[in-house]
């Protein structure tokens, strides 16, 4: 070995890379900015940009501590924060936060996590929040709240906060701030700028500048990482084939609480409600030859609504019977025809699994399978809102893994409750009003089971998949929280969490 080696050796047994501040990072996004303002949109893009722009709840306290009872929550905050203009960031502008979510005149999309909840201000650093009931999840509440400032929006009825130009041009509480957009002649934004805030309570982001950058469709989004104009973009749906091989990128596959069912609406197709033609309906499909052909193996095979991040996927005891499925759809028939009708999205991967579940019920004995494919909107609009469907292949996406109130208790039957299958069952009810009440983890697995039992007894519907998600970016990035695919990524705007540690820039330090 010769003296140049030992040396190389030695100084890479004895150093290691660290992030260092400095450089940029471009995220490419599909679609448009509205209103970077998180209590009024539901637009992606401005929700990207508003987790990097404004700073979550749990961001700006020292600590909280919660009622033995469970229903009172005091938080204190951290001393001497600014708003990037340099105003004061106080309780003031957390209560503000709530009580617009609040007010039925914002028509806040995050309106139904704050409903009763009563905020006071104790003092300028201190806040307590009145619950009218328990809520296991309001921690998850507290802790995704993003604080808008009370006076940039506080003078404004909340019905014209849509108008405020301070929604493209926001005053930053978060990670970063505003600079620049840059749009062509035609108003399309092409650029949106964000730096450091100087401001941030937390840790100050190793990346200076932070641009998001928009595309009008996929395609062009895809050809700018190849051309290297952009560092990275997310996507719900599965990466095409092609993208699979790329050098100089990094493919990370995040878990998400998201399934993909059909839906049995039992009201606008009676014969949905023989149990018999329920089962065959389930063991008929080939749920592998879906993920294999339609998804190359990359997504989850699931037998009902729950998750679990060992495995993704919950006990999977039902499998296919093509031939248990033909006796009973035989035996439900006795010589009169069986017809159905199949909803589903204009998507191409869930218009793929469609054609392969007509197959496979053709396969077991129904004599005919209309298969109505719609937009997203007029599917949401003329279909979903109205429950006017027989069986709909549609996804779900829980907020919390175990909260599954929201599309299995029977308040959510109709709209706009999200109870697709318009299931009822008074004992899956309590169990699910149980998991709410109670801190417990151990009661609430047990209750979720419980849950998970009957609402497989009953078959109100056929799960499918689960789809992670998919983030791409160049191999430079490192600090990305969700490398190791270890916890749930619960929306796509999450996978900024953590964006004060990323990083473009590396140096070797001693040891």
């Amino acid at each position: 070995m010769t003296s140049v080696t030992r040396v190389v050796l030695a100084v890479s047994e004895n150093s290691a890379f660290v992030p260092v501040a400095g450089g940029s990072y471009k995220e490419g996004v599909v679609g448009q900015p509205i209103a970077v303002n998180p209590l009024i949109s539901q637009n992606q893009p401005d929700l990207d940009i508003s987790v990097l722009v404004y700073a979550k709840l749990a961001d700006l306290v020292t600590a909280y501590d919660e009622s033995k009872d469970g229903r009172v929550y005091s938080l204190k905050l951290k001393e001497g924060m600014k708003w990037s203009d340099n105003e004061p960031l106080t309780s003031d502008d957390v209560i503000f936060t709530i009580q617009t979510i609040q007010d039925p005149s914002t028509k806040s999309p995050l309106s139904k996590n704050w409903q009763g909840v009563v905020a006071e201000r104790m003092s300028e650093l201190q806040i307590q929040l009145n619950l009218p009931a328990p809520y296991a999840f309001f921690t998850d509440n507290i802790n995704s709240l993003l604080v808008l400032p009370k006076h940039i929006f506080g003078a404004i009825p909340p019905a014209n906060l849509t108008l405020s130009e301070y929604n493209l041009e926001p005053i930053a509480g978060g990670p970063y701030r505003f600079k620049e957009l840059i749009k062509r002649k035609d108003g399309f934004i092409t650029d949106y700028v964000l730096t450091v805030n100087p401001n941030y309570p937390g840790e100050t982001p190793y990346i200076k500048d932070f641009y998001f950058k928009f595309f009008s469709d996929t395609n062009s989004l895809i050809d700018a990482l190849k051309l290297r104009q952009i560092n990275g973009y997310g996507s719900l749906t599965p990466l095409p084939a092609a993208m699979e091989s790329l050098s100089n990128v990094q493919i990370e596959r995040i878990p998400m609480p998201r399934y993909y069912a059909i839906f049995m609406n039992q009201n606008v197709n009676p014969n949905l409600k023989n149990a018999g033609l329920r089962k065959a309906l389930l063991e008929a499909v080939d749920k592998d030859r879906i993920n294999s052909d339609v998804f190359g193996g990359k997504a989850n095979v699931i037998q009902g609504p729950l998750f679990d991040l060992s495995t993704t996927t919950a006990d999977a005891s039902l499998s296919l019977d093509l031939a248990n499925a033909k006796n009973l759809v035989s035996n439900f028939k006795k010589n009169n025809k069986l017809t159905l009708n199949l909803v589903v999205p204009q998507i191409d991967f869930l218009q793929k699994t469609a054609e392969l579940i007509k197959e496979d019920w053709l396969a077991a004995g129904v004599d005919e399978i209309d298969v109505t494919t719609l937009s997203p909107d007029d599917l949401m609009n003329n279909v979903v809102k109205a429950r006017n469907y027989e069986l709909l292949l549609f996804g779900n996406a829980l907020e919390n893994p175990s909260d599954l109130f929201p599309f299995w208790h029977s308040s959510g039957r109709f709209y706009p409750g999200l109870n697709l299958a318009l299931y009822q069952n008074s004992k899956t009810d309590n169990y699910l009003e149980a998991v709410r009440e109670t801190n417990d983890p151990n009661q609430i697995q047990t209750h979720l089971k419980n849950t998970l039992n009957l609402i497989r007894a009953d078959n109100p519907a056929i799960f499918l998949f689960s789809l992670p998600y998919t983030y791409i970016h160049t191999n430079n990035l490192s600090g990305f929280a969700f490398a190791n695919n270890d916890r749930f990524l619960i929306a796509p705007a999450d996978r900024f969490q953590g964006a004060n540690q990323w990083s473009v820039s590396m140096v070797r330090v001693l040891k």
